[in-house]
């Protein structure tokens, strides 16, 4: 009599540790955070909302966050955190020889989404008329996110110090004014648009007579 071989039995998963247990929950409530900031606006969000979308109780909210404002910060530090992963991607993939062109576009493109972008003005208007602190924290991840394009210039458009500073600056600051404006007019000032206006802003003369592209700093939070 012949039988069949007993299927080998696998190993029941180790169960989660704290730490991970903790980061899992977190990362679902920012998930939830984002849904209710984007429906129901930054000022019409509330703790309660938030916690119920992501399932859990307004205690399991403030046992990670302190309130509102802190959740909406961190919803940001996430966003720049996974688009420089993104970005270092595509540089390795490109380092491989790999063609990132249309996988660098469609991230590019949706730096300038109209929910983000609303939320994130929303957001701007709170902190300039009620939440000076709020202020100051976003005003700090700009300083972060001219800081990273900095490197990104220093490392791709090498130049004197004072003038990539500046530049960096310009560049982050020029994404923002491009985002509103794309939200206005969003079938005049396309992406197509958008890049047109940064190479005509920030590529050299003999970039622009050659047809090459500006270097466009890391999009981390547009």
């Amino acid at each position: 009599m012949v039988t069949s071989p007993r299927p080998e039995r696998s190993e029941p998963p180790l169960p989660k540790t704290r730490a991970q247990r903790q980061a899992e929950t977190r990362d679902k409530l920012l998930d939830a955070a984002l849904v209710v900031f984007v429906e129901s606006g930054f000022h019409g969000a509330s703790v309660e909302a938030i916690a119920r979308q992501a399932g859990y109780t307004k205690g399991a909210v403030y046992a990670n966050f302190a309130g509102k404002d802190e959740l909406f910060l961190a919803v940001i530090d996430r966003r720049i955190d996974r688009n420089l992963q993104a970005q270092s991607e595509f540089a390795e993939a490109a380092a491989r020889g790999e063609d990132v062109s249309a996988d660098l576009a469609s991230f590019f493109e949706q730096q300038f989404d109209r929910d983000w972008a609303i939320l994130a003005f929303e957001a701007l208007l709170y902190a300039a008329r009620e939440g000076p602190e709020l202020m100051e924290a976003i005003a700090e991840r700009y300083r972060q996110i001219d800081a990273l394009g900095l490197q990104f210039l220093q490392k791709n458009a090498p130049g004197p110090a004072d003038r990539l500073k500046y530049l960096a600056i310009g560049q982050s600051a020029l994404g923002e004014g491009l985002m509103l404006r794309h939200l206005v007019e969003p079938d005049r000032i396309t992406h197509e648009v958008i890049d047109k206006i940064y190479d005509a802003i920030f590529a050299s003369p003999d970039q622009a007579e050659g047809g090459e592209k500006a270097p466009a700093e890391p999009a981390a939070d547009d």
